[in-house]
């Protein structure tokens, strides 16, 4: 066993995970997206303080990569890059829609969607099947249209995700009668604490972060100001 530290930042949900050694999980999390700066490290700093260990006797990081909040993940590398310059230590890392799916137990053979507003009339999706108590990804997390997420969902599927509060009515309005069910908001967000436990069982949706490359979010669409960027290009030629 040993103190792993999780911090998930892609949400409007700060969440943070701390497993000492023979010891439980504390979690602690806020809600709100402009509060994810000046809240995070006083918030790691009382579940340190509680368990009575300091930043230095952690022995492994672990962080929700994405895709979701560009500042929100942001924020969430640059606590951990601050944390590696004074206590190089191995780093773990997991999609955030794994996460979210990771929280959620539904009957064998179901099948979620987890689906994240993405900004711009676009969402995050991953598709997945519940099996042997786990869920299997049936295909790569990408980023869709409501029209191309409908045409790519399976007919009879469970969704998840914020996407729902953006989208929900579309989703309904484009849906056959029964053929879509929406899980409540308190499984809409990605918790830390699913790190931890994927962490103890060494699970392989957790993936070490090694690269430089490894250290940056995983974004998987170009951010509102670098669209309009484009857009103005594209205009001027």
């Amino acid at each position: 066993m040993a103190n792993s530290l999780a911090i998930e930042t892609s949400s409007p949900v700060l969440s943070i995970a701390l497993k000492t050694e023979g010891g439980g999980i504390c979690e602690a999390k806020l809600v709100g997206f402009h509060q994810h700066a000046e809240n995070i490290l006083p918030m790691i700093g009382r579940l340190l303080k509680q368990k009575r260990v300091t930043i230095h006797d952690i022995d492994a990081f672990l962080i929700g990569i994405g895709p979701g909040s560009f500042t929100g993940l942001r924020v969430g590398f640059s606590t951990l890059k601050g944390f590696l310059s004074l206590a190089k230590k191995p780093c773990f890392g997991a999609l955030s829609l794994d996460m979210i799916a990771g929280h959620i137990t539904l009957p064998e053979g179901s099948e979620l969607a987890v689906c994240l507003d993405a900004k711009r009339e676009r969402i995050y999706s991953r598709f997945y099947r519940y099996e042997a108590r786990q869920w299997k990804p049936l295909t790569k997390a990408g980023v869709y249209t409501v029209p191309d997420l409908m045409a790519e969902l399976p007919e009879k599927v469970v969704i998840a995700g914020d996407a729902i509060a953006r989208y929900g009515d579309e989703i309904l309005r484009r849906a056959k009668p029964g053929q879509r069910e929406f899980l409540p908001e308190s499984l809409w967000y990605p918790r830390a604490a699913t790190l931890t436990g994927w962490f103890e069982e060494q699970n392989a949706k957790l993936h070490k972060l090694e690269k430089p490359k490894d250290f940056s979010p995983l974004y998987f669409r170009l951010s509102e100001a670098e669209e309009r960027r484009r857009e103005r290009k594209l205009c001027c030629r």
